[in-house]
């Protein structure tokens, strides 16, 4: 949230407890979720290689903030490479 700028324009509005609220709030998010063991639905990003399971999905520890490489940065913000 830092890096898009989200912290600083939620401490300009209001303060520093709230950016905290924010950060937990989404730390508690759920990245994916399965629709009739058929659908999954997915924040917005696409995944860097193309053998990504469920099961590698379920282990990623969501209760952090999203580190700078790897599955759960790609969930959230990737986009694909021309």
């Amino acid at each position: 949230n830092k890096i898009y700028g989200f912290d600083g324009e939620v401490k300009a509005k209001y303060n520093m407890t709230m950016v905290e609220v924010f950060r937990e709030t989404f730390n508690a998010m759920p990245l994916a979720y399965v629709i009739n063991s058929r659908v999954i639905v997915l924040h917005g990003g696409l995944f860097s290689r193309d053998d990504v399971t469920l099961d590698d999905l379920r282990a990623i520890d969501r209760f952090r903030e999203p580190p700078d490489e790897g599955l759960m940065c790609e969930m959230l913000w990737s986009d694909p490479s021309p």
